[in-house]
């Protein structure tokens, strides 16, 4: 079978070093070399008599091709489809390229396929940790296998919720090769540059792990690649978006009809994502043979689990909130209980401390809720800013996460003891926990995979606080500083919880009321009077860990089956082949 190398424009001079020369390759057998015509008419005819109907498809399909702005280094494919652009090929001639001075172009040097950009936006801290984590371990674990090169970038975007330290925590993760903070996002979005200038492959892929789905939109067109969504929201950029990742088929009725053929319905990331991480590990309640000295010096008392969130407006109010909850519960239970408080991965004592502080939290004397003092423990060696400074050493992981025992405490007026615990993933913790008081966030889906029962606490004090809910002209109205905003905000924020049903992920997982959710205007006193009626019925608790591991069971990655985070894994690698 002869291969034959066709120019699609004859050069006129080999010694042009910028002719632009596009070349196309077609295999027959049907066409002798040696009395092939030389003159372009008679080389046009002589293919329209000799090349199969398929063959003149593909010879127009090549006639596509044009040269995109890569000079004189080398082929590049361009060719446009229904789908969008797709690589061919093309070339420029150079001295190079010309053979026995007859102008000839040669084939072009093996095009390595296997090289791509993988770029991950995402914004808050609970995305970090709970969707960008367990993708970015599957894809690694996936690309490996088919891809020689791939290279994993991780973008965040501003979020008014973050916590300040998300791009610490992305820098632990060994599977991202490189990750910039949301200072530099503007830059990167409108002109395409970071802010430490990284070079960009040709090829690529954009994928949405939280944030603006339309800021991963533009950004995969500023970088010319095409775009992966993943959401539990809403699909807002049909038919812009090359595919949309779904969590749940409610999701994908919603969807219109002509834009479902882009959607595909991979379940939920954040119960998956648990699900791997806690696979292996004992199940509630309480250890009492193999667990640290710390945890058991009082095997009989009841321990509480105390989490207040991790972004700063759920911290304002949780914090001084829990710590008002701790002081009555203590005092219904007359001192014979235990707290705990597993702090978050993006939260440093000093932020602790200050939303603990009445001086810097004024939130406390607003609503007459409790203050704390931090009391470090000092045997433990941890500083508030130990994450930055093992950063600045290059380490890619800070101790505070691998240490034993409470880093410190909380010191109520009242002489309640809060343990402050600093473990990452917190599951050890949570397992010696009765019950946990927690604020609505990936911690439910922590807590519920691992079959602890719990209470989901969202007090609608100071709902001015959740700033950014919503977009458009209303959350420019919300972002207004002063009494307008604030106004603006509460009304939001009280309307979506209204429309929100279940906010916890048990909850949302049975579609009924599994956990209770403590939604409303109410006071820290009625959620420990509640807290003490559970403590003292251990039946009750029971009942609610039972159910909470038969919806464990029904999940798919405990199951057996593969989880979202191996499916978004799968159509990734398909894109990219594609």
């Amino acid at each position: 079978m002869a291969n034959l190398w066709h120019r699609h424009r004859a050069a006129a001079s080999c010694t042009m070093p910028l002719h632009l020369d596009v070349s196309y390759s077609i295999s027959t057998s049907a066409v002798d070399r040696t009395t092939f015509p030389r003159s372009p008419p008679e080389r046009r005819r002589h293919f329209s008599k000799q090349v199969s109907t398929f063959q003149k498809q593909a010879l127009r399909e090549r006639r596509s091709v044009h040269n995109t702005s890569q000079g004189p280094k080398g082929w590049r494919r361009t060719r446009w489809t229904e789908k969008g652009r797709v690589v061919v090929e093309a070339a420029v001639t150079s001295p190079s390229n010309c053979n026995n001075n007859n102008g000839a172009v040669q084939p072009p040097a093996a095009i390595n396929n296997n090289q791509f950009d993988i770029v991950i936006l995402t914004n808050g801290p609970g995305e970090v940790a709970a969707w960008v984590k367990p993708v970015v371990t599957a894809l690694r674990q996936h690309t490996n296998k088919h891809f020689s090169d791939i290279r994993i970038s991780v973008v965040l975007a501003p979020c008014p919720h973050a916590s300040g330290s998300e791009l610490q925590l992305l820098q632990t993760f060994d599977e991202i090769d490189r990750c910039q903070g949301p200072e530099g996002f503007w830059q990167l979005l409108l002109l395409g540059r970071s802010l430490q200038n990284w070079d960009w492959r040709k090829q690529g892929l954009c994928i949405f792990l939280g944030g603006d789905q339309f800021n991963a939109l533009v950004l995969g067109y500023r970088l010319g690649y095409r775009t992966l969504v993943y959401t539990e929201d809403a699909v807002l950029w049909p038919g812009l978006v090359d595919a949309y990742l779904l969590h749940s088929d409610e999701m994908l009725s919603k969807v219109p009809k002509w834009a479902r053929t882009q959607c595909q319905v991979v379940g939920d990331l954040f119960a998956d994502a648990v699900a791997t991480s806690i696979s292996g590990l004992p199940h509630w309640p309480p250890l009492s043979g193999n667990q640290s000295a710390a945890m058991t010096a009082e095997e009989s008392v009841p321990v509480v689990g105390l989490l207040p969130g991790s972004k700063d407006a759920k911290l304002a109010i949780g914090v001084p909130y829990f710590i008002a909850v701790a002081e009555h519960l203590h005092q219904r239970l007359e001192g014979h209980v235990r707290f705990v408080l597993p702090l978050a991965p993006t939260v440093s004592l000093d932020v602790l401390a200050r939303h603990a502080d009445p001086c810097q939290n004024p939130l406390i004397a607003r609503f007459k809720w409790a203050a704390g003092n931090l009391v470090l423990n000092q045997s433990k060696e941890i500083q508030p800013d130990s994450m930055k400074q093992f950063e600045d050493r290059g380490a890619k992981e800070s101790p505070q996460y691998l240490k034993d025992g409470p880093v410190g405490e909380l010191l109520t007026k009242g002489q309640v003891h809060i343990e402050i615990w600093q473990q990452f993933p917190p599951y050890t913790v949570y397992q010696q926990c009765n019950l946990c008081l927690t604020t609505v966030g990936t911690n439910t889906a922590e807590l519920g995979s691992l079959g602890i029962p719990m209470f989901i606490v969202l007090p609608t004090h100071a709902l001015e606080m959740f700033k950014g809910a919503t977009g458009g002209v209303v959350g420019l109205l919300a972002a207004v500083p002063g009494w307008i905003g604030d106004t603006v905000a509460h009304l939001v924020n009280l309307a979506l919880l209204k429309t929100a049903g279940f906010i916890s992920w048990p909850n949302r997982w049975a579609r009924e009321e599994v956990v209770p959710e403590l939604i409303g205007n109410i006071e820290p006193v009625e959620v420990a009077a509640m807290a003490a009626e559970y403590l003292n019925a251990p039946s009750r608790l029971h009942s609610m860990h039972q159910r909470l591991l038969s919806l464990r069971q029904k999940r798919p990655s405990f199951t057996g089956q593969l989880g979202a985070a191996h499916t978004i894994a799968c159509t990734v690698e398909q894109m990219l082949r594609s």
